[in-house]
């Protein structure tokens, strides 16, 4: 699965379990049926409006590919952004791409793309920490 597919897919849970977790609230506190219903329409309506059609992201390969080819690396790094590919490369692969002549702006963005995803990540994991528990803090 790739990383951007994996990203949607947690994504999409989260936004399952805050239904849940609402439409839980809202029994306990005796809500109507109707009144479900109409909350149930409004939050399904809110989930679909957070789905966007995302480019297939842009393979490893594909960069190399595009820079033998002569592409200008800011037209790949455009075509990255676009698809909000994500890579996850290690040193010895980033310098393999850079011996393959991929230029240092496009390998810059590759490792900065995975710096961002776990940097969100962890700012989302942050969130749900403090929005399940409060801020609790005892100084």
């Amino acid at each position: 699965m790739s990383q951007s597919l994996l990203c949607v897919f947690l994504e999409e849970r989260k936004m399952l379990a805050n239904i849940i977790r609402a439409f839980k609230k809202l029994i306990e506190r005796g809500t109507s049926a109707s009144m479900l219903l109409v909350v149930s329409g409004l939050l399904t309506g809110c989930a679909a409006l957070g789905l966007e059609q995302t480019k297939p992201p842009v393979s490893v390969s594909e960069v190399i590919q595009m820079t033998e080819e002569g592409v200008p690396a800011e037209t790949i790094i455009h075509k990255m952004r676009d698809a909000k590919s994500v890579y996850r490369l290690d040193a010895a692969e980033l310098a393999q791409l850079h011996d393959r002549g991929v230029p240092d702006p496009i390998i810059n963005y590759m490792q900065q793309t995975y710096l961002d995803a776990v940097r969100r990540e962890q700012s989302r994991a942050d969130w749900n920490d403090w929005a399940m528990w409060g801020d609790y803090s005892v100084w």
